[in-house]
């Protein structure tokens, strides 16, 4: 029997850009909430899928690389540049847009291969407070 466990509420803070017809066209942050779900099988000799304390830290030593982060496609590195008296740290990621369905998915990735690709990993990433994407990896 598979079962589902999962930690919520995990958040960072970070800009990104979206090159669309819309206002927010521009650089601009937000406030991420992370919700995450691990799948497995319970295991018989600890009646864990996974244990709370140690999928939290994971999280949190992830999501820790995009907090305060300007996050960047790869592809637009080079076209990128960003000064001023203020230190600038970007998250780079291989992805064709910052949007929050592909920083879902880097970050459930990410989860997934920690977990030694043990479980099924269900990512709802929280753009602000009423919009969402949910990733299911793999």
């Amino acid at each position: 029997m598979r079962v589902k466990v999962g930690v919520e509420g995990i958040s960072i803070d970070s800009a990104h850009y979206t090159l669309s017809s819309y206002a927010d066209s521009q650089i601009h942050g937000h406030t991420y909430i992370i919700n995450v779900e691990v799948e497995g099988e319970v295991n018989e000799k600890s009646g864990f899928v996974i244990d709370f304390n140690l999928l939290k830290k994971i999280i949190k030593e992830i999501v820790q690389d995009w907090d305060h982060k300007l996050i960047i496609p790869k592809s637009d590195l080079d076209k990128s540049k960003l000064e001023g008296p203020f230190r600038v740290e970007y998250k780079v990621i291989d992805a064709p847009f910052p949007t929050a369905e592909y920083i879902g998915i880097e970050i459930a990735k990410d989860i997934y291969l920690r977990l030694n690709k043990k479980y099924r990993v269900i990512v709802k990433i929280y753009e602000g407070k009423d919009s969402y994407a949910v990733i299911e990896y793999p």
